[in-house]
């Protein structure tokens, strides 16, 4: 878990990746000169229509998608310029009915639709390289087709929700782990000329079929730890019909199986530690009829027996199988951040979302405590508001005054990957400048979404030579409260980025 640093807080960026780290804004994104960028160059960011796009010297690529349809067809050009790729994060955590790729796309950068859900059709280009982790815990159609000559790098795939059939085009390429860990995934059928690389398929534990029309290149374990695969041939000329067979099949009636819903055992309740009585009331296993794993409910309350407030409690449960086997543990952590369980009080916990696989079935329960803070040990953070200005969200004293007590120097690094510049701000008119529109940033809507830092910073030096430094990036603020993790909108950001860029230098 981690904890907040009053000198370190993260902001972090939404934006697509294929934009490098920070998607080279300063060059492109806050649109501060119109030119054209060698391809190797940052990119400008246009926007158009439901789209931000990144413009190079002779293509385009998605760079995010903004709008909100459920229907997509992606376009092929953008002012005259082919888009031939998306970018990483493009499309993250959104929810489609259909997604159509066109011809146009060659490459469908890290994670750009990682985490989505696309519930009715997938329309994927011909010869296009899937990057790693492009699709992976992503909710798709129960056929998923690659289409010929299409590079499937390591995961893309992996953890994918519904997919039951996987049709691999002529001379694709799926690397190792492509599609590791589907728990709904029964069949591949693969046309003449694919290579299936070693544990291309890893932990499909469904896995039931494989059709290898005409001459298919399958590693020894491709199908590793996928129990008994039957390994049928076929004529390469069967693959058209094999492949329109599993697009018109059903699911094999699982879509109109009830889910199965069992009591479990409960033992180790209650639970005490420091004060804290855990106690766990009902638990429940409901099968999932497409995948045959498990969501469970877990309900019961936390008591605050001691004299002092409770700040945080870890509880844990281990799942126990029939065989009285333990085959997986997890904690919960409850975290007041600034409001803890007041003495000699009782709260509710209900946990109804905790999903696993089935690879065991469930019998047993235990629940334990394995920590325990109090206020003295883990005093009440404040957690930023909506509304609230960032300067005086991040709990640093000195920030909070910045206005009446203003620092000497002022320091925004940006680093892509490894290629570093600086701007930095001293007493006179443009350290004022800065300090105002940074000043003027507040916190928006708390989104949810969860993005990696990218080490860039941003640094105040006081009179006193102390200094506080805040990790950053373009769009988000990431902030740890404790154990948990909060990510907000920031408003009012362009201007002071805006301003930044101006006074880059190369480091």
């Amino acid at each position: 878990m981690k904890k907040i640093c009053v000198a370190l807080l993260t902001l972090v960026i939404v934006m697509a990746a294929g934009v490098s780290a920070i998607a080279g804004p300063f060059d492109g994104y806050w649109n501060l000169e119109h030119h054209e960028p060698a391809d190797d160059a940052a990119p400008r960011i246009v926007s158009s229509g439901d789209y931000d796009y990144a413009i190079y010297a002779t293509h385009a690529a998605i760079a995010k998608y903004t709008g909100d349809a459920d229907v997509i067809t992606i376009p092929s050009e953008i002012n005259e310029y082919q888009v031939t790729a998306i970018e990483a994060e493009a499309f993250r955590y959104r929810k489609f009915k259909s997604v159509d790729i066109p011809g146009s796309i060659r490459s469908i950068g890290k994670q750009a639709f990682e985490y989505c859900e696309i519930t009715e059709s997938l329309q994927l280009p011909k010869n296009a390289t899937i990057a790693s982790d492009a699709f992976s815990y992503a909710k798709l159609p129960a056929t998923v087709t690659l289409p010929a000559e299409t590079v499937v790098e390591k995961c893309a795939f992996s953890y994918c929700e519904g997919v039951e059939r996987v049709c691999v085009g002529q001379d694709a390429v799926l690397k190792g782990r492509a599609f590791s860990y589907c728990d709904a995934l029964k069949q591949v059928v693969c046309a003449e000329g694919c290579r299936l690389k070693a544990k291309a398929f890893e932990f499909c534990r469904r896995m039931e079929q494989a059709v290898l029309c005409g001459n298919v290149e399958t590693a020894e374990n491709a199908f590793y730890n996928c129990g008994e695969v039957e390994v049928t041939e076929a004529e390469a000329g069967e693959y058209d019909a094999l492949k329109q067979s599993a697009l018109d099949g059903s699911s094999d009636g699982q879509e109109d199986a009830s889910p199965e819903v069992r009591t479990l055992e409960i033992i180790g309740s209650p639970a005490a530690l420091g004060g804290v009585i855990a106690t766990l009331d009902k638990a429940a296993a409901e099968t999932n009829p497409e995948t045959g794993g498990f969501t469970y409910t877990l309900t019961g309350t936390l008591e605050n027996n001691s004299d002092e407030g409770i700040m945080q409690v870890i509880y844990t449960f281990a799942l126990i199988d029939e065989n009285g086997e333990e085959f997986r543990s997890f904690a919960i952590v409850y975290d007041g951040e600034d409001t803890a369980i007041p003495p000699r009080t009782k709260i509710d916990f209900n946990h109804d979302d905790v999903k696993w696989g089935k690879q065991s079935i469930p019998a047993v329960v235990e629940i334990g405590i394995s920590s325990v803070k109090t206020e003295t040990e883990l005093p009440p953070v404040h957690v930023p508001q909506t509304g609230e200005y960032l300067y005086q969200a991040l709990g640093d004293e000195k920030l909070a005054n910045i206005r009446e007590e203003p620092p000497v120097e002022l320091s925004f690094h940006v680093d892509q990957g490894g290629y570093g510049r600086t701007a930095t701000f001293k007493k006179g008119g443009a350290l004022d400048k800065a300090i105002e529109l940074f000043c003027a940033i507040k916190i928006g809507e708390e989104s949810g979404e969860w993005v990696t830092d990218n080490y860039n910073g941003i640094e105040f030096v006081w009179e006193d030579g102390s200094y506080t430094g805040i990790s950053l990036n373009l769009s988000n603020l990431e902030y740890w409260a404790h154990s948990i993790l909060h990510t907000y909108e920031l408003e009012n950001l362009d201007a002071f980025w805006s301003y930044c860029a101006e006074y880059l230098q190369e480091d």
